[in-house]
């Protein structure tokens, strides 16, 4: 490996918290009414400028959180691979990545396409109806089809990464939980464990680069070369 792609692999870690600031901070700078509110709070909620950068932001935003999550998860898959070199696991992690990436990209531009053509162009704003459509169909889309993705990558990697070794039992655990969680992510409040999961995956990546994300499972993986990590 050249001493460039050894620099690029150990910032991949960092894709994982990348992931966790761009989602939050499209769900920071704007705020769309609830569907129940009037159609005159929708209508202001999208009219001026600062409103409408903000929704636009959202869009990029969430596009960016989309691929670094995607970039975390299949450099995260890669390292699973290279632990056990005997095995060829599934790359169904980095299938459900991509299109976990994909949706949440296009729920973003779904929800911003309006605010970009209200600040690029010269258009009408449109009715509240089609702005309550379009925040609902983007959060159908990178919300709930792309968390069902994210959960299909999660509860594969961490079963993966358990059998290699690269993940302790409480990580599996936590990535299988995380899984469930998220076949609820309709009420939202679920994406935040795929947060939680992600962040603590790449932060024990950080401080533990070169080893298994917990202890040895038994003593034949000492024995095997698994070093333990310190408690």
């Amino acid at each position: 490996m050249s001493v460039r792609s050894s620099s690029v692999r150990r910032l991949e870690p960092y894709a994982g918290i990348a992931y966790v600031v761009f989602f939050v901070a499209s769900l920071v700078v704007s705020n769309p009414p609830a569907d129940k509110a009037s159609d005159q709070t929708w209508i202001a909620r999208y009219t001026g400028h600062s409103e409408q950068a903000g929704h636009l932001a959202t869009a990029f935003l969430l596009v960016l959180a989309g691929l670094a999550l995607m970039t975390f998860l299949v450099a995260l898959w890669r390292r699973i691979a290279e632990a056990d070199p005997t095995s060829s696991p599934s790359r169904l992690p980095i299938a459900a990545a991509g299109t976990a990436a994909a949706l949440m990209g296009a729920g973003g531009m779904v929800m911003g396409y309006i605010s970009g053509s209200e600040l690029i162009g010269r258009y009408p704003l449109p009715s509240a109806e089609l702005l309550r459509m379009s925040n609902d169909l983007g959060f159908a889309l990178a919300g709930v089809a792309g968390s069902l993705a994210a959960a299909v990558a999660v509860a594969t990697l961490s079963v993966q990464g358990y059998a290699a070794g690269v993940f302790g039992a409480k990580m599996r655990a936590g990535g299988i939980i995380t899984a469930v969680l998220l076949l609820f992510a309709i009420v939202f409040v679920p994406v935040v464990a795929l947060l939680a999961w992600v962040f603590s995956a790449a932060i024990m990546w950080i401080r533990h680069p070169a080893a298994p994300f917990e202890a040895p499972r038994s003593l034949s993986d000492t024995k095997a070369g698994h070093s333990a990590l310190p408690v």
